[in-house]
């Protein structure tokens, strides 16, 4: 997916997305310090911030009141994709993985362009009988990726490249390199 990282286009492409950055510091000192489930602000940073803007009151109020519940804890992809489908009967690993990354920052979050670039169309799987089944493979598949990436040279450059950018913010590896990844495909 990504080749080799240049580093001058990832320092000007991080520089673009300090706002993003700053926003998710901000979330993320905020989840451990109040109250999620009641806090307005949070709520629409936050859904502004993983865009999640065209979920329903019920589903929002549901979603924060078990980020309040669990934070702090560990994140587990399977936990939260089958208690939003327990809860609203609908199998969303987007979703689903944003909830368990924002619990555990070492989670990576589903999303279709890196899924696509290892030749998984996420949207296929609606189709399948064994959807859940399907989706805990490729969820398993992507964080294998991630895996594989953070301990590759271009990994450890995308981290090392977001930390001379953003030094000290505590964010894991995972979201450095994502953050790294992302700011050079928005730009």
């Amino acid at each position: 997916m990504m080749e080799q990282i240049d580093v001058t286009e990832a320092r000007e492409a991080l520089l673009t997305i300090r706002r993003r950055v700053e926003q998710y510091s901000w979330l993320m000192r905020t989840l451990e310090s109040r109250d999620i489930s009641e806090d307005r602000h949070f709520r629409r940073a936050y859904l502004n911030q993983f865009k999640l803007r065209d979920k329903d009151r019920e589903f929002c109020r549901f979603y924060f009141c078990y980020l309040e519940e669990n934070k702090g804890g560990s994140g587990c992809f399977e936990g939260e994709l089958f208690a939003l489908y327990h809860r609203f009967g609908m199998l969303d690993p987007v979703a689903a993985s944003k909830l368990a990354a924002t619990i555990d920052p070492n989670l990576p979050v589903w999303d279709p362009q890196i899924l696509g670039s290892m030749g998984v169309r996420p949207f296929t799987l609606e189709k399948s009988g064994r959807r859940a089944e399907k989706i805990l493979e490729v969820y398993d598949r992507l964080c294998l990726w991630y895996d594989r990436y953070l301990s590759s040279r271009d990994g450890r450059m995308a981290v090392q490249v977001f930390e001379e950018i953003y030094p000290n913010t505590g964010f894991s590896n995972l979201k450095k390199a994502d953050f790294t990844i992302w700011s050079i495909l928005w730009s």
